[in-house]
């Protein structure tokens, strides 16, 4: 089997392998169940920087309506990401990471960016998050509640390959555990992904690299949910500057932006599909103590 190299953007962490793609129908049902344990931490700063990676902080107050009670955490606000290897390794996959503020503050929404994402086994991802941010990837609650809170998700978006043509708004799958890791080895951790549920690989050669502006009111064009497919049959990637027919609706519980139009570059018709078991791999994010030192952003 042929390993791909990926290289972790701004960390230089090499990784063997950005072997694997998979989409799952999201669900916020992996929120259910927050953490009885009170906080008195202070939930400011809401974002910073670490090695050159962004972070958010998640704090109890964005679910305050319901009576949520947590301990703050910093969570990266997009997933690990990579770099094409050198001759003859893979591709790694093409997202568009959302995020937008938590309801209520005082931060402008910024762009959803495109990047390439690192897809992993999960005792490299823990390792990552262990050793370069003495961190861990996140439980299944934590990244549930990042999730409700600030809509963090990674969206894939694939287009048909036949008549009418269509988009895809796909999700990548990423690493948690049912507890908190604090080890660097995920495999005494029960790794597991997020969301739950089945997982499909896809064509790589099929991602457009997309970027995502905040919409606050009407998109004036259908407003989908990550797992929809967008009908395009009229669509030209030589007018509109790649503008998609459709925005993807945040996945947040109560969002203060209702989505993101599209705008994309075709899929790179060298991009293939690796042929590693895709239940082997998946994304990852760290998350550090609220106590953590993050530089300004």
């Amino acid at each position: 089997m042929r390993v791909g190299l990926c290289l972790l953007v701004a960390l230089g962490v090499g990784l063997p392998g950005c072997r694997a793609c998979e989409s799952a129908p999201g669900s916020r049902g992996d929120a259910a169940g927050v953490a009885d344990a009170p906080s008195s931490a202070r939930c400011t700063p809401r974002t910073g920087e670490h090695l050159g990676i962004p972070f958010v902080k998640v704090c109890p107050q964005d679910l305050a309506a319901a009576g949520a009670t947590f301990e703050p955490f910093w969570i990266s606000a997009h997933q690990l990401g990579c770099s094409a290897g050198e001759h003859d390794s893979l591709a790694c996959p093409s997202v568009t990471s959302l995020q937008h503020p938590a309801a209520g503050e005082a931060r402008t929404p910024g762009m959803a960016a495109n990047t390439l994402a690192a897809v992993v086994e999960p005792s490299l991802a823990q390792s990552v998050c262990y050793m370069r941010f003495a961190g861990r990837i996140p439980t299944r609650q934590e990244r549930a509640l990042a999730e409700e809170t600030m809509g963090l998700a990674s969206v894939m978006v694939a287009e048909s390959a036949g008549s009418p043509r269509n988009f895809s708004f796909l999700r990548l799958a990423e690493w948690v555990t049912e507890t908190p890791c604090q080890t660097p080895n995920a495999s005494k951790c029960s790794a597991a992904t997020f969301p739950s549920g089945p997982r499909e690989p896809i064509a790589w050669s099929t991602l457009a690299s997309c970027e995502g502006t905040p919409l606050s009111a009407d998109a004036g064009v259908p407003l989908l949910a990550i797992g929809e497919v967008c009908p395009a049959p009229d669509f030209s990637w030589d007018a509109g500057a790649g503008r998609l027919p459709c925005a993807v609706r945040s996945p947040a519980a109560k969002p203060s932006i209702i989505g993101f139009a599209l705008s994309c570059r075709p899929p790179e018709p060298l991009a293939r599909h690796p042929e590693d078991d895709i239940g082997k791999v998946a994304a990852f994010r760290c998350v550090l103590p609220e106590s953590a030192t993050l530089g300004g952003r």
